[in-house]
């Protein structure tokens, strides 16, 4: 059984991906890689895992260490944009910026702003899991001692959540790799990932222009799964 979700999740679809390459190529189809794609993906995926991380960081701590109704609802409302298609969420920027905002419309800052409201759930689960884990004790002894506020946090409970922390920040980058809807909408023009790659070509139905760029992202998105996965052996251990 196992084999077999193996073969089927993953095996056959590199082994379509590199027929349409090979029967490209041996049809004249030019063999090329889209490295500004391939940049362009990287480049946002990286700023999203950072920014959403970093934004999931003041939510998680008053969620776990200073439960309220506040908390709560910070927490309920953050599932919102997670539960949306991302469609929906690219609209709904874009009708705020081209109205409110103009000078945010067409630029990166609002494509990182629209997976943070999209991916800030994933990141919150696992740092939240992280923060649940540290004794409040220790930072009450931690207190006893003198330590200041930012002593705390920089010697004890950011080494202690730090597993949390890469495991958001994989996550993400993961999840905007392969992110489509939100990024036709909120993308620059011009601005093309391996994701849109694919979708253009598959679309106008050039399989074998579009099987390089899926295996890029494919390989790309193998480097967060492969830390995931040794991460989640090391906790097991």
């Amino acid at each position: 059984y196992c084999l077999a979700v193996v073969l089927v999740s993953l095996a056959l679809p590199m082994s379509v991906l590199s027929y349409w390459v090979i029967r490209g190529v041996s049809a004249g189809e030019p063999f090329v890689i889209f490295w500004q794609g391939l940049g362009n993906s990287l480049l946002v995926s990286a700023a999203a895992a950072i920014t959403t991380v970093l934004a999931s960081i003041p939510v998680g701590i008053l969620i776990v260490r200073y439960p309220s109704r506040l908390g709560f609802l910070l927490e309920r409302i953050s599932y919102l944009g997670f539960a949306l298609p991302g469609i929906v969420i690219g609209l709904t920027l874009v009708f705020f910026a081209v109205n409110f905002f103009i000078a945010l419309y067409q630029t990166i800052v609002l494509l990182v702003f629209g997976y943070l409201v999209l991916f800030l759930p994933v990141a919150l689960g696992v740092l939240r899991t992280s923060l649940r884990q540290i004794n409040p004790r220790i930072e009450e002894a931690a207190r006893t001692l003198q330590s200041s506020p930012v002593k705390l946090l920089t010697t004890i409970i950011f080494p202690l959540v730090r597993p949390g922390i890469l495991g958001g920040l994989a996550l993400v980058f993961l999840l905007t790799m392969k992110e489509l809807p939100a990024t036709l909408i909120l993308a620059p023009i011009g601005f093309g990932t391996l994701a849109t790659s694919v979708w253009a070509a598959s679309s106008e139905a050039f399989f074998a222009r579009a099987a390089v760029p899926a295996l890029l992202l494919i390989l790309a998105s193998s480097v967060p799964l492969a830390f995931l996965t040794l991460r989640e052996r090391s906790d097991q251990r």
